[in-house]
């Protein structure tokens, strides 16, 4: 089985935090919920993508009933904040934007 990935997801709803994370045993690979409260729960699973699938659809109902992502640690970017610094050349070619390519002839026959 392959390793399964180390992080920590956090969900915040009102004062309430969850903490969702991955461990490997000898088992298989468990998932780790942890609650702001104290309580924690873990799941076994047979399979790191029985694990994924667990987690994907776990994530999923707790932002369709208000939960909301806070962030993943931990931060794995390197190097300065992009989206804060300001570009010093633009890389997009405004005035093409929304133009369509022009199309080419495609008759065997053609010769130019």
């Amino acid at each position: 089985m392959a390793a399964v990935g180390t992080g920590a997801w956090t969900f915040v709803k009102a004062d309430h935090r969850l903490e969702v994370t991955r461990q490997d045993t000898d088992e298989g690979a468990v998932l780790m919920i942890t609650e702001s409260t104290g309580g924690s729960r873990s799941y076994k699973f047979q399979s790191r993508t029985a694990l994924i699938r667990c987690q994907a659809d776990m994530e999923k109902f707790l932002l369709r009933t208000g939960w909301t992502f806070l962030g993943f640690s931990p931060d794995r970017r390197t190097g300065r904040e992009r989206r804060r610094f300001p570009r010093l050349l633009e890389r997009r070619r405004w005035w093409t934007d929304g133009l369509l390519p022009p199309r080419r002839s495609r008759r065997k026959n053609d010769q130019s």
